[in-house]
């Protein structure tokens, strides 16, 4: 909340001033004691795995508390050092910012600094997970006896932790590296400062991997209605305000990825009920069908209109004369349209493939779009093949195009707001994010399936991954649009 009203108040600090070392100190004590957490974490598996029987005689809650507190005190060492920045040589800003825009005398203190945290407290936690995860898959690999279930989690796990470590906690740190050589804060650092709190979000993903405490299907779908439901039915009501008064291409094409997500998230009870019920389906055929229709089309469907919206920026930036003449709203509700026919053309084969092979079954069907006879597969794997070239794979290489040549453009033209160029970063940025964290993995699994004949054990895990996608779609409204 004090980083909201910091944000709220224009990024000035009106608090009082003994506040913002406290608070800024917390917030980098918390980033990187999570870092460090998951380092530990990772030894602990690691060391579990590698070296059981030692394991086990010498696994004492309390070694989990003394590391904890070394933890924390480590952290909290490194961090003191805004309380000595604070007192050093101020400027004119000193008092209306925290934390920002730094003198020189202070620069030659926080850079060096920076660079030490970046390579201690981020690198070496990430060298050694990375380590770890990779011993420790390749050791339950080769166990025969181990079950399938610990096998996935034990892929989850890894997978969460990375994605941490790599979208939150990795474009911060590299604004480190980059301040110390160029000897100065980079312009886009405030957005790599924002994803480092979307850890707070990834982290459930974490601890429901390594917990058996934390498992269960239902509480992922539960965590993602209550945040993607608010947050998509807010952006409805400020799109409509907007297009009711100045409306752009880009607003329409962005109220279409909220109907998305909000028709995703009006159907997502169904798998609620459907994890509640031990992943066994009660309910009819037809809606098994419908529902699996829906949940796929929006899918796939965002991901297209994402990929709609980095053209329209590029085209903005690239051409702005020439866009600004064929600058129409009819074009942005065509290519909607299009984009909702398109992806429900092609998830259409949800409808037919139930009914295919079916006189071979000799049991009736307890699960949706699930188990398929080998007839199903011949159709389901290939399709799924170009549902990941042509839906995931294809979007995401125009965005990447768009998106980099977007901000190259950008920081070639002096005239250009720094506003502008950060909202170009951010933008990117969500964006990437939502293909690579939501999108990539299932569609992945697509291409697995494809070579293998058969649909991976860890196909479930990254659907689950894709419904983050309503959650994640409210930062890009946020950098794509002024309502925002």
């Amino acid at each position: 909340p004090f980083k909201m009203y910091e944000a709220a108040s224009e990024m000035r600090w009106l608090l009082p001033s003994y506040l913002c070392p406290l608070i800024t100190f917390i917030f980098f004590s918390t980033i990187y004691t999570s870092s460090l957490f998951l380092m530990a974490v990772s030894v602990d598996r690691y060391l579990c795995v590698a070296f059981p029987v030692k394991y086990k005689i010498h696994q004492k809650p309390i070694y989990g508390v003394i590391c904890s507190i070394f933890v924390w005190f480590t952290t909290s060492t490194h961090l003191c050092f805004v309380y000595i920045v604070d007192h050093l040589t101020g400027g004119d800003n000193q008092g209306h910012d925290c934390y920002n825009n730094f003198t020189q005398p202070q620069l030659d203190v926080v850079l060096p600094m920076r660079l030490e945290l970046c390579l201690v407290l981020y690198f070496l936690p990430l060298i050694v997970c990375t380590f770890c995860y990779t011993r420790f898959i390749h050791i339950l690999r080769r166990t025969a006896s181990l079950n399938k279930e610990k096998r996935r989690r034990a892929v989850g796990m890894a997978m969460g932790t990375l994605l941490v470590f790599v979208v939150c906690f990795l474009p911060y740190n590299i604004t480190h590296i980059l301040g110390y050589i160029f000897k100065d804060n980079v312009e886009w650092r405030s957005d790599a400062l924002l994803l480092t709190t979307v850890n707070t979000v990834f982290d459930p993903i974490t601890f429901y991997f390594s917990s058996a405490a934390f498992q269960g299907n239902l509480k992922t779908y539960i965590i993602t209605f209550l945040i993607g439901l608010p947050a998509n039915i807010l952006a409805v009501y400020a799109f409509i305000r907007k297009l009711c008064k100045n409306p752009t291409p880009t607003d329409v094409l962005l109220l279409n990825l909220t109907l998305s997500d909000l028709l995703f998230l009006f159907f997502l009870p169904l798998k609620m009920y459907e994890a509640a019920s031990g992943m066994k389906w009660h309910l009819s055929q037809t809606l098994c069908s419908i529902m699996s229709f829906v949940f796929f089309t929006t899918i796939y469907t965002s991901s297209l209109l994402l990929m709609a919206v980095s053209i329209d920026r590029y085209l903005g930036v690239a051409f702005p004369v020439t866009y600004m003449k064929f600058r129409k709203l009819i074009y942005a509700f065509a290519g909607s349209i299009f984009i909702w026919l398109f992806s429900g053309a092609h998830c259409t084969l949800v409808f037919f493939v139930v009914h295919i092979g079916g006189e071979n079954r000799t049991e009736p069907m307890t699960t949706c779009y699930e188990n398929f006879t080998d007839e199903q597969k011949k159709i389901v794997l290939p399709v799924r093949l170009e549902f990941f070239v042509v839906l995931c794979l294809v979007p995401l290489i125009v965005c990447v195009f768009c998106y980099l040549n977007c901000i190259w453009i950008l920081y070639h033209r002096p005239r250009i707001t720094k506003e502008k160029k950060q909202r170009a970063i951010g933008m990117a940025l969500s964006t990437l994010s939502v293909f690579l964290i939501c999108f990539m993995p299932y569609n992945f699994s697509h291409l697995v399936g494809f070579n293998t004949n058969n649909s991976p054990s860890w196909r479930y895990y990254t659907l689950l991954l894709s419904t983050f996608n309503t959650c994640l779609d409210p930062i890009i409204f946020y950098f794509s649009s002024n309502v925002y």
